[in-house]
């Protein structure tokens, strides 16, 4: 399964070398790369094969498949939101034992008012606008024996400009589906090796204004390793974990992304991790964050150094509340 999933790497990543067109291709539904969930972006974002909980489902919806039922609830604050905008997502998992997971997630994201622009004459703003979108997923993930996993999400994007006032942005409630198809294999029933890959992002162009303006969406192909080490002289109360993935865009043969991160965890309740990011859709740079766990309750902070923060802006930070049940 391993030589199999490096294989479907490789040719992907030789298809884009070998045929793909020179230049950065145009993309739109940029929304269906907004990482979520503090955990993953603690660890870097390298979560494809070392995910869990119900963040996972944005990144490889086969890692539910053998996870526990929960909801939660995401609240972000990153550079679109930063000017009294906001980024909030939900999402709960039911898991039935012997057949697999279901999910269902929304994430609603609100840029914040923005003047409209004046006219020829330098006049004041005829109005204010803004721009909303709502994405809608629901997950499918199914075990198979004790090693394998398949999962697969189907979404859906709407974008709004809401004005007041005159403004000069469509009217229109531009709407594009697509989907994600993730699997999973466990080497070892203990989880000491893992291995994940993903399609992600596959579907119809999104249309703002007419068809041959139309943009490609964002694909990626995205493949994960990680690992769980034990260490004789290592208390069994201490867990690590690192992780590492490697991300290929679909339209083009532009630079591979790469993700790395790494997790400490004490009596699975105190958990600290870092991570880098290098040519992420949100820029590259470090990440740290930490979680505990109070019974059934989860609570994850994280944050992004990204190289791509304006000096006086603060980084990009991510609140995630899990609840199983």
């Amino acid at each position: 399964m391993l030589r199999r999933l490096v294989v479907s790497l490789l040719l992907v990543v030789a298809h884009r070398q070998i045929g793909a067109q020179t230049g950065l291709a145009p993309e739109g539904a940029l929304d269906f790369l907004l990482p979520t969930g503090a955990r993953a972006l603690g660890m870097g974002q390298a979560v494809v094969a070392a995910g869990a909980g119900s963040d996972v489902m944005g990144w490889n919806p086969a890692l539910i498949s053998r996870g526990p039922r929960e909801v939660a609830l995401n609240v972000t604050q990153t550079f679109a939101t930063q000017g009294g905008g906001s980024d909030a997502a939900g999402a709960i998992v039911f898991a039935a034992r012997d057949v697999g997971a279901f999910g269902l997630t929304f994430r609603y994201v609100n840029t914040g008012q923005q003047d409209a622009s004046p006219g020829d004459d330098g006049s004041l703003p005829t109005g204010t606008f803004m721009q909303t979108s709502m994405i809608f997923g629901a997950t499918f993930a199914a075990p198979f024996g004790n090693h394998f996993s398949v999962g697969f999400t189907g979404k859906v994007l709407r974008i709004a400009f809401p004005c007041t006032g005159t403004c000069n942005t469509t009217t229109e409630r531009p709407q594009t589906g697509a989907l994600d198809l993730g699997v999973h294999y466990t080497f070892n029933k203990d989880s000491v090796f893992t291995a994940g890959a993903v399609v992600r992002n596959v579907g119809p162009k999104l249309q703002i204004q007419d068809a041959p303006q139309a943009d490609a969406l964002p694909g990626r192909f995205e493949f994960g390793v990680a690992t769980m080490p034990r260490f004789k002289d290592l208390s069994p109360d201490v867990r690590l974990r690192a992780a590492l993935d490697v991300v290929a865009r679909l339209s083009d043969n532009q630079d591979l992304g790469y993700r790395l991160g790494g997790e400490v965890s004490y009596q699975n309740r105190y958990q600290a991790r870092a991570g880098y990011v290098m040519n992420g859709p949100t820029g590259s740079g470090f990440s740290f964050g930490a979680g505990i766990a109070t019974g059934r309750l989860q609570i994850d902070l994280a944050r992004f150094l990204s190289e791509s923060v304006a000096p006086g802006v603060a980084p990009p930070t991510f609140l995630t509340l899990r609840y199983l049940f």
